[in-house]
Formats: structure tokens, sequence, C-alpha cells
């Protein structure tokens, strides 16, 4: 009966500790639930850039993480000021939360992140609110300018991009879902960045969460519609400076501003038709750099039927709104219309039937921020450069772009996508297998260093025992009074082996970034340097 009684007890104690353990985590979730701005990036002693990167803790101990321009989901727990999250990879971070603070280390970087003022979606606040109401009062007065609008153009960059000409602007004033005029369901604030971009020839850009869609767009009288690249309808009216209408499951306000679009500086006269293939607006190429460079993609694109293309700004703040590199990547497919179309080269392989949705590979550098974007487009180009090819060719130009070798960067791009595309060529997708450069020195070299090292040891071993030699008896080891033996023999009956995992890293904002597909159909892969 005594044992019963303890082993009753034991179970009681442990119910009431889980109890109050729960009790604990669930009335700390809604308390640390929020978002959380990175204020501070270090590793091993040197501050790293962290423009725009935060945690988002959700109630139910979900959220996500945005690393190096890349999102992550993650799972998270708080025990006390024991702060823990795991991402979608498996990657576990432990450090603390507290006062609104959070200390941690993610990836070898140590982080520091404060409580925003937002609300957990990362909505606008109470001032921002005050403007949003502003907007649906001017609109409805049939204000073609408004004070958000003016803020928008101002948006990340704290400057009023003003060109003149280009394409009519209409701004997102408010965008509907499910009934809620606050944003979307899911509490996406991306949409506050959406525009339209039309042109006069019915041509245009629809911008759609940092997403850019080429549109073709009609007018009869208030009847307002455009059709994008993926065959998606808007449909609505234009009055007085506003177009409404639906999107897929969303309804849209978009309010006319008299800025234009930023990226449209870049070449105007070309807008809606194409791209010069090497545009150097950061000045850092000499002319006959350039002009040979040019050469070099033009001649690239006649080869494979898909159009290559650099664009080097100073700035990237300069020609989006968005402040997100890869966002001015698709902003530069769509807006300048870049690429190749069906041609009969890529008949016995994928070709695009859609005119709209053109082959392209494109690398976008910001030089001040250090940004740089691999963006490629249409089902041929998408297929020809998969991740592995794409980071093989960031791995050849990364290091020109940190040593600030722009020319060198730029040609070992060209050469990256003519050694991708020879592969496309032949009908096979580029991967480790036929990679044949790749694969040889992966295989080869380190065999090689393997045989010269071990070739050096052992000329080492025998170049220490030139000196010695068999004793003929047991009495010439003796040295004075004590044995002295010039070779000794040691065997191991047993070998511990202690080994620690160490996972794959996930590619740091020195020497990399993430790749992803955007909305638009788009691949990128984007980073740091």
């Amino acid at each position: 009966m005594k044992t019963i009684r303890k082993l009753s007890a034991v179970l009681f104690l442990t119910a009431c500790a889980l109890i109050l353990y729960s009790a604990v985590l669930y009335a700390s979730a809604p308390e640390a639930a929020g978002r959380y701005e990175a204020a501070g990036c270090a590793k091993d002693g040197t501050d790293y850039n962290f423009d725009g990167e935060y945690i988002l803790l959700n109630e139910d101990g979900t959220g996500e993480i945005l690393f190096n321009e890349v999102v992550y989901k993650l799972n998270w727990e708080l025990t006390g000021d024991t702060f823990s999250f795991t991402d979608e990879d498996g990657e576990k971070s432990v450090g603390t939360l507290a006062g609104g603070v959070i200390n941690v280390s993610y990836l070898d970087y140590d982080y520091i992140y404060i409580e925003s003022d937002s609300s957990l979606s990362g909505a606008i606040d109470a001032a921002e609110e005050e403007d949003a109401a502003d907007i649906a009062e001017d609109a409805g007065k049939g204000e073609k300018e408004t004070e958000a609008a003016a803020a928008f153009s101002q948006n990340g960059t704290g400057q009023t991009p003003s060109v003149e000409g280009g394409p009519t602007v209409y701004y997102a004033n408010t965008r509907e879902s499910s009934g809620s005029l606050d944003g979307d369901e899911e509490g996406d604030p991306t949409w506050r960045s959406d525009y339209i971009a039309l042109n006069e020839d019915g041509t245009g850009v629809f911008l759609f969460n940092q997403s850019a869609f080429f549109i073709r767009w009609e007018q009869e009288g208030d009847a307002f519609s455009f059709t994008d690249h993926l065959n998606r309808e808007f449909k609505g009216t234009m009055t007085s400076g506003r177009i409404e209408g639906t999107y897929g499951r969303y309804r849209y306000t978009f309010d006319q501003v008299q800025q234009t679009l930023p990226a449209y500086a870049l070449s105007p006269e070309d807008w809606g038709k194409n791209l010069p293939v090497i545009m150097d607006e950061a000045d850092v190429l000499s002319d006959a750099q350039e002009q040979e460079l040019t050469q070099k993609a033009q001649d690239l694109a006649d080869q494979y039927d898909v159009g290559v293309y650099v664009t080097l700004v100073g700035s990237r703040d300069n020609y989006t709104w968005s402040g997100n590199i890869s966002t001015l990547s698709e902003e530069l497919r769509a807006g300048y219309a870049i690429g190749i179309g069906t041609t009969q080269k890529k008949e016995k392989h994928i070709q695009n039937t859609n005119t709209d949705w053109k082959d392209s590979i494109l690398l976008t550098v910001a030089v001040q921020e250090r940004k740089y974007d691999i963006c490629v487009s249409g089902d041929y180009a998408n297929w020809a450069f998969p991740v592995y090819g794409r980071e093989m060719i960031r791995d050849a130009f990364l290091d020109d772009l940190k040593g600030n070798e722009w020319a060198e960067g730029v040609r070992d791009f060209l050469d990256g996508a003519d050694d991708v595309l020879k592969v496309a060529a032949k009908g096979k997708q580029i991967s480790f297998k036929n990679d044949t450069t790749g694969r040889m020195i992966g295989i080869f070299v380190p065999a090689i260093l393997a045989l010269l090292f071990g070739y050096g040891i052992a000329a080492m071993m025998r170049g220490s025992m030139q000196n010695t030699q068999k004793a003929n008896n047991a009495a010439e080891y003796v040295a004075g009074d004590r044995v002295a033996f010039t070779n000794r023999e040691d065997r191991y009956i047993r070998t511990l082996v202690s080994r620690t995992y160490s996972p794959q890293q996930k590619s740091d904002s020195g020497s990399g970034g993430g790749s992803f597909s955007s909305s638009s159909g788009s691949s990128h892969t984007s980073g740091s340097f």
C-alpha cells in the first residue's frame, strides 16, 4: 500500500507540474506574440547588415523569420525568459526574450530584435491608419493625389521620384478579402505596395504582393479590365482617377498618383519594349568593358534564344518603391518586357506558347546596398536554370562582386549562363550529374589533394628515419641506466570515434542567399555580397 500511495503522490505532483507548466506557456504566448524588428546583427565581432529583417511570433506558437531576404516558417517556445525556435529546415536557435527584446543566435549570427509597435500582422500603425482613412475620404471626392499616395512614393527611400512621362500609376488604397478591409485574412501587409501602371499602348505592369505581372488592359466607358501574362483577369471600373475591381479573390481600390515609377528612370525610351542587355546606371564599367560585355550577352541570346541581361544600379531605393532587390528585378522584367519569345530552336525542348511570358535571365546588382538578385522567367528558362544552375552561376561571380571587380563579375555571370545553356541546348537540365566541369572538380581535386597530402606525410616519415637501423642484440639499446628504443610499434585493439552532426547551413548574408519562386512565375536567387 505504501508503494501505491507513493506512486499516486508522484503522479499527482507530476500532473500538477504539467498543468502549471501549461498555464505558464499559455500565459506567456499571447504576451510574447508580436513582431520583433532586427536592431543588431553580428558574427565573430563583425557587424552585418540586418536591413528589414524580423521575427514574427503568432499566439499559436508558429511564426516566421526574415533572414537574408528569405522568409522561413518557424515554431517557437518561451519558458520563463528562455526563448527558442526551430525553423522549417530544422535549424534550432535558443536565446532570451525579456522586456520586449529578443537576444538569439541564428545560423551563427547573433541577433537583437526589438518588439515593434505595429500589430501582429505587421499592419500599419495608428498614424498610418489615419492616413489610410484620409485616402478613402479624398478618393471619394475625386482627388488624384493624396497624402498616403505621396508617402507611398517615398516608401523606404525618403525621396520622391519624379520622372517626366512614363506610365500612369495607380496605387493600392484598399484590398478586401473575405469581407475584411484591413488587409487579407492572413494579415499580409505586402499589398500596400501594390500598384497598376498603364502604358498608352495598352500594356502595363501590375505589382501584386511584390511580384510583377505584365498586363494588357482595356477601357470602354467606365469599364476597365486587364489580363496578366498568366491569363488571370482583373475586372472593374475606372472613374475620376480611381480603379475599382476584382483580381482573384481580392477586391481592390487603386488611386492615381502623380509620381511615375522609379524603375522607369533607367531607360524611359524603352519602357514596355526592352532593356539594354547591359545597363550600367552605377557607372562602374568603362565604355570598353560595357561594349565587350554587351556583345557577349547578345551573342548568348542569339545562340540560345534566351535573353541575358545585367542591370547595375547605384542604389536599389532609387528605382523601386519596395526597397527589395528581387522586386526590382520583377519590375524590370515586366516593365521592360525583357526576354525572347517562342522560336523554332526551342521546339524540340520546352517552348513558351504565351508571347507575353518570355525567356530571360537577369542579374540585378545594387552596388551601394551590396545586394544581388538572379531572376529567371519563361517556361524554357525556368527549366534550363533550376536552383542548382542559378547557385552555380552565383558562386562564379560572388567573389568578384565582394572585391568590387564589377566587370569580372559580369563576365563570370555570362560565362556561367553560357555553361548552363549549353547543357539545356542538349535537352538536359543542369544538375551535378550533368555538370561535367563541376563533377570533375568534385571528384578529382579532392582525390589529387589526398594523394599529395599522403605522399608528403610519407616523405616526411622516411626523412626522419634515414639515420636509424635495427640493432643486432638488446644490449645496443641500453643508454646509461636506461633502455633507448628508436623503433616502437603501437597496436590498437579498439578505437572510439566521436562525431558531431553539423547540418548544412543556409547561405549567409555575406556569401550567398536564398532561392525561391515568385507568384509571377519567375525564379530567384538573391543575397548579399
